[in-house]
């Protein structure tokens, strides 16, 4: 065997084996989302969704104060908005490294915003003096009850700290 041919033999190898290494780090980051959703990747230790009782889940939001509205709001916000703004909407979500600037601390912008600006903002997304997109615009995917009960669970956040 020639030498050049070694060299390709062992380049190779190395090579199918990384690629192989990440595959299986991708598929398995993909199969713990489907299997347990955002929660899986929850910025909050040991807050994890029990699917096996939706109905207990349900009950606990109801048990913290929040009324059908929040609850499905909070059903929208873990969808939509948790990634990136984090569970208690301090923006922390798991996303929120990967950003600059970071999410915005929810709970701060609750005390000084109207629903009504608020629930605009969420429709047509935030950007930036230069026009840098910092959080899309959900208009187009969430119709507009959806959005004013994601304002509201939002709101309780605030009212929870």
């Amino acid at each position: 065997m020639s030498t050049r041919q070694e060299k390709t033999k062992e380049t190779t190898h190395p090579k199918i084996r990384i690629a192989l290494t990440s595959i299986i780090v991708v598929v398995s980051f993909a199969f713990t989302a489907f299997l347990f959703g955002p929660k899986a990747f929850s910025s909050t230790p040991g807050k994890r969704v029990n699917l096996s009782d939706p109905l207990g889940a349900a009950l606990s939001g109801v048990a913290r104060g929040l009324n059908n509205t929040q609850l499905a709001g909070k059903v929208y916000y873990e969808q939509y908005c948790m990634v990136c703004h984090g569970e208690e909407g301090k923006g922390d979500g798991f996303n929120a490294f990967n950003l600059d600037p970071r999410p915005k601390d929810l709970t701060g912008v609750t005390k000084v915003v109207s629903n009504e600006s608020f629930c605009k903002a969420v429709a047509s997304g935030a950007r930036d003096q230069d026009g840098k997109i910092l959080c899309p615009p959900w208009g187009r995917t969430v119709d507009k009850d959806k959005i004013a009960a994601i304002v509201d669970y939002i709101r309780t956040l605030w009212k929870n700290q």
